[in-house]
């Protein structure tokens, strides 16, 4: 099973140290209402539903340590209200360099029975993240069926990522 996606930064950018405002991750959670996992990792819940079964990676699916180098401590990562209405962002403490990963995708494991079950509504989607039809594609000719991350309830800041027309930051 490959890992999940991660966030890639595909522009060097200088940040400077957030003002007191900006949320560190446990923080965020608890003003914005998700239990962080990122410690936990990535979890299917047992058939009973009550129970968190966290996934394991085989070595050859792990972060080569080429990348591994690269991953940006998480507890740098700050949360922070937008200004201009659009929720609530994300930004990082310390500079990114470009190539640098900036957090994983972590949150619930859901097949595709599972993502089906959550509805039509957006609202249902809003934190669920997938990975790019050419992995989705590969994960289920090897009958690999997590094919989504729900991070609505449990997840990380990775929820906080938003949309943007010039990004600078890429799913990988």
């Amino acid at each position: 099973m490959p890992p999940p996606p991660s966030l890639l930064a595909i522009s060097a950018g200088k940040m400077p140290v957030p003002p007191a405002e900006y949320l560190r991750p446990a923080t965020a959670a608890a003003r914005i209402g998700y239990e962080d996992v990122q410690e936990l990792g990535n979890f299917r819940l047992s058939p009973c539903g009550r129970e968190r079964l966290p996934l394991s990676y085989a070595p050859h699916e792990a972060l080569s340590i080429e990348y591994a180098r690269r991953v940006v401590d998480y507890e740098s990562l700050r949360a922070f209200e937008t200004r201009d209405g659009r929720g609530w962002g994300l930004c990082c403490a310390k500079r990114l360099a470009r190539g640098a990963i900036v957090v994983e995708a972590v949150g619930r494991c859901l097949s595709e029975a599972e993502f089906a079950q959550l509805g039509n509504k957006y609202e249902h989607h809003e934190y669920v993240v997938s990975f790019d039809d050419a992995m989705l594609e590969r994960k289920r000719a090897v009958g690999d069926d997590v094919l989504y991350i729900d991070a609505r309830q449990q997840g990380n800041m990775m929820r906080l990522c938003n949309d943007s027309e010039t990004p600078n930051l890429k799913l990988m």
